[in-house]
């Protein structure tokens, strides 16, 4: 019940839209999805830490991409009682230049969470510099699947991939 309240309340604000958009690929679209814009609402943020939550029970610990992912790792965090990583989407210049923040051991069975997924690459990313750290990666979940591809790139490595909604169910909800 509370995905479809989801993905009304992802249409009521303005988080999914449709008409034309040039997406960051350059390719146009006739859909855009702003979760980041979406976890400004408290109590669309509350439902998608519900969500997540439910999908990051039972891991060590979660770790997303910034800035995307981090509000809804922390409420899910709240909520499941989990621990996160941010992963930077580069190495900083200045400081102790880490691309990963938070602790970890190594060995630990760690969920990506994504805000959106389309071909899932930034989530394998992910996959490959968590495990170079020594963690195992064993899913990856998301809020909103574009559905193009990002399921059968990630099944491909054999990693379980569950996002909360897929566009699909959304159109079906709201338009």
């Amino acid at each position: 019940m509370s995905k479809e309240i989801l993905s009304k309340k992802l249409i009521e604000i303005g988080a999914i839209r449709f008409g034309t958009f040039v997406l960051k690929s350059g390719r146009v679209s006739n859909y855009y999805v702003d979760i980041k814009y979406a976890s400004t609402f408290p109590d669309v943020l509350k439902l998608i830490g519900e969500e997540l939550s439910k999908k990051v029970s039972g891991y060590d610990i979660m770790a997303g991409i910034e800035l995307g992912a981090v509000p809804l790792m922390a409420a899910a965090s709240i909520i499941a009682g989990i621990p996160y990583l941010i992963i930077r989407k580069k190495e900083k210049e200045y400081g102790v230049r880490e691309r990963v923040i938070g602790n970890f051991e190594k060995g630990q069975r760690v969920v990506i969470v994504e805000d959106v997924t389309t071909t899932g690459s930034s989530a394998l990313e992910v996959v490959d510099l968590l495990t170079s750290l020594g963690l195992t990666v064993e899913k990856i979940v998301c809020v909103v699947d574009r559905e193009e591809g990002a399921a059968e790139n990630i099944a491909r490595r054999n990693i379980i991939f569950e996002p909360i909604l897929r566009i699909s169910e959304i159109k079906r909800n709201g338009v």
